[in-house]
């Protein structure tokens, strides 16, 4: 049952990477610039430190949220083509930008919100 309620949460959170990354879009038509992917991504961080930090990986919560729901929102494939594609476009500063926030403020925002999670949960 565990992995139908993975598949659930995993489906949902796709379907709400989708919604947010086209309402960004249509907020940031004129840019070439993935703010909706940076969005998606750093709440994705966000809420999968809280997670993790509140009842750990081994709990089964984290299995159906952590896995099927982050899984489903977060976007490394897409992350990894947006990134690319600046790369060979050599829009190196977009590229940088890019890189540094969506890497360090995942890493900064799970780190902090992991730590918040073992404090009030």
């Amino acid at each position: 049952m565990i992995v139908f309620y993975t598949a659930v949460a995993g489906g949902i959170g796709s379907a709400l990477r989708f919604f947010i990354s086209q309402t960004v879009q249509k907020t940031q038509s004129h840019a070439r610039f993935p703010y909706g992917i940076i969005l998606i991504n750093l709440l994705g961080a966000t809420g999968l430190g809280l997670l993790t930090g509140a009842v750990g990986s081994y709990h089964p919560l984290f299995v159906i949220i952590g896995t099927g729901f982050f899984g489903g929102f977060t976007t490394f494939s897409t992350f990894s083509v947006e990134s690319a594609t600046m790369l060979m476009q050599r829009q190196i500063g977009q590229l940088t930008i890019y890189l540094l926030v969506t890497i360090l403020g995942s890493l900064f925002l799970f780190a902090t919100l992991y730590q918040i999670g073992q404090i009030f949960f």
